[in-house]
């Protein structure tokens, strides 16, 4: 019988738990991946930022994840790939070798910003008048008591302030910056760090936009690298049946390395006897 797991286990010691354990077993271990971003480009779509909050999120380091848009993910691909994430080294391993996403591929894919402050921080318990005063200072608007659960926001709520609330050239500066933290949130909720739910982020990432720097803008780079390795550590585990995390990323980075196979030719040839491997690399089209 095939076996899916490390030879030597001195290093790759988790196998027991690991989800390649259920490849023969189980007939579906295909992963569904947690998103919340396709209500917002659809809003995007429908009433699109004015140029002023579009320099507001090239300034916070967004403006290149709104440019993508929405991409369809590969759930198969991405199953696959986390049957090859080992948690223990945080890489993928493959036949020829190992490999993983890094912060140089956060900057270069996304550009999000990858030096700068960390983003870090306590939840805070405060009552739901209170975030819906924190709201209306940073923000700009006063969400219902209905669209708070403890200290995240309902994504349909900022969704909804920014389908009828957008900014013109007359508009004050401060309304510009309200609504790009409007976006962010959504971006972050719907795309970089989904919760379980896929509908609601937490507030205590708007304690990292009250200043907009662009000469230092926060790293959020690393949180969202931290968040994907988290995610992958724990949709490699045996039972797991979703994911959350940057998977549009991942799902880009993968497909990005067009030279993978003619770079490895020699060693794919060398340890595969029956067949050689060749990777198509399908067109990426900006949603």
């Amino acid at each position: 019988m095939a076996n899916f797991g490390p030879i030597d286990t001195s290093v790759l010691y988790g196998q027991a738990n690991h989800r390649s354990k259920d490849v023969l077993g189980d007939p579906d271990t295909t992963l569904t991946v947690r998103r919340g971003d396709i209500s917002f480009f659809r809003v995007m779509q429908l009433v699109p930022c004015h140029i002023r909050v579009l320099q507001v999120l090239q300034n916070m380091g967004f403006l290149g994840i709104l440019q993508y848009g929405h991409i369809e993910i590969d759930t198969h691909l991405i199953t696959a790939l986390v049957e090859r994430w080992r948690p223990e080294t945080h890489t993928f391993h493959f036949s020829v070798g190992e490999a993983t996403v890094m912060l140089q591929d956060i900057s270069i894919i996304w550009a999000l910003p990858i030096e700068g402050n960390l983003i870090t921080g306590v939840d805070i318990k405060w009552t739901t008048q209170q975030w819906q005063n924190y709201c209306h200072q940073w923000l700009g608007f006063r969400p219902n008591e209905n669209a708070f659960n403890h200290s995240k926001i309902k994504l349909s709520a900022l969704l909804d302030w920014l389908l009828n609330n957008t900014c013109d050239d007359d508009s004050p500066f401060d309304d510009v910056l309200q609504e790009a933290r409007v976006c962010v949130m959504c971006i972050i909720g719907g795309i970089l760090c989904p919760d379980v739910t896929s509908n609601t982020v937490s507030l205590l990432y708007l304690w990292h936009m009250k200043i907009i720097d662009e000469e230092r803008p926060s790293n959020w780079g690393t949180t969202v690298l931290a968040y994907l390795y988290r995610e992958l550590c724990m949709a490699s585990q045996r039972g797991k049946t979703n994911i959350g995390g940057a998977m549009q990323l991942v799902q880009i980075w993968a497909w990005s390395r067009e030279d993978w196979a003619v770079f490895h030719r020699d060693y794919i040839v060398k340890w595969n006897d029956v067949q050689t491997m060749l990777v198509v690399r399908p067109e990426i089209v900006n949603g």
